[in-house]
């Protein structure tokens, strides 16, 4: 099994790619008009889903899939 510690920072850095593209570009459209602001919390929102969901699948054993 995997140590803890290695699968949060998997988790955590599987998160990171489109939090690079969504911090620097969201913003400005929101400010524009084109996209509402409630597009950038959810984004947050799902990106920790999307880290919580990476831990807890690398914790899995060998044998579930």
């Amino acid at each position: 099994m995997i140590p803890r510690r290695v699968r949060l920072r998997v988790g955590l850095l599987s998160t990171l790619p489109v939090l690079a593209v969504a911090a620097p570009a969201l913003p400005p459209l929101a400010l524009a008009g084109l996209l509402p602001w409630s597009v950038l919390p959810a984004v947050v929102l799902a990106q920790a889903l999307r880290a919580w969901l990476v831990f807890r699948r690398l914790g899995r054993g060998a044998n579930h899939s």
